[in-house]
Parts: structure tokens; sequence; C-alpha cells
């Protein structure tokens, strides 16, 4: 399993303005990847936190698909969208415990 996400000592990358459209979207949508190249989306509801600058967790609710191709890859893309403004947050993820933690890389506005 890929376990470099968890280190958030990269670079900052949530603004306060990307922070506020993850807050008031009301879900955000989770992309994986398997190995073999098999894109997964999940429709969830809010992040259970936002720690640091760039790093959301998600609590796990079944996510089976999502959780094996983390383990496969560690790639995942996380997408929010409220009022006239969206991102999607591209970085690398790991499943701790029950939960999915995600370290954005990279972020691009959408609308």
């Amino acid at each position: 399993m890929n376990n470099e996400c968890c280190n958030t000592n990269n670079q900052a990358v949530l603004t306060p303005e990307v922070r506020k459209i993850i807050t008031d979207s009301p879900y955000l949508a989770l992309a994986t990847i398997s190995k073999a190249g098999q894109p997964h989306l999940i429709v969830v509801g809010k992040a259970k936190e936002i720690k640091d600058d760039n790093c959301l967790v998600f609590g796990v609710y079944k996510m089976n698909k999502t959780q094996e191709n983390i383990a496969e890859t560690g790639i995942m893309q996380v997408a929010a969208a409220a009022g006239k403004a969206g991102y999607r947050l591209s970085g690398k993820a790991c499943v701790k415990e029950n939960e999915v933690i995600f370290l954005a890389e990279k972020i691009e506005a959408l609308l």
C-alpha cells in the first residue's frame, strides 16, 4: 500500500478559496485508477477533515474498489463544485484504518 500520501510535509495547495469550495460542495467526486488503467468514480458527501494545507480525509463506507485501486496505484482525484466555481484536485492517496487520506499535489479550476 502506498503510504507516501500520509506525509503532509509537501507544499501547500489548498488556498482559502479552494477550501471554501470543498466545504460548500454538497458532494465530492473521487476518482481512482487500477493498475490496469481502469478508472473508478464514486460520489461521497463531505470530506471528514481538511488537514494542513494539502490533505483531505474521508471516512470509509464500503469503497471496496476505491480502496483496491488506491492499494494498487495510489493515484486519486477529487472534484468539488459549489455555485459557479469548481476544482479538480490530483494527487496521491492511502488507506489508513477506516480513512482514505488524500494528499493534493495539483489543483485545476473546473468552471
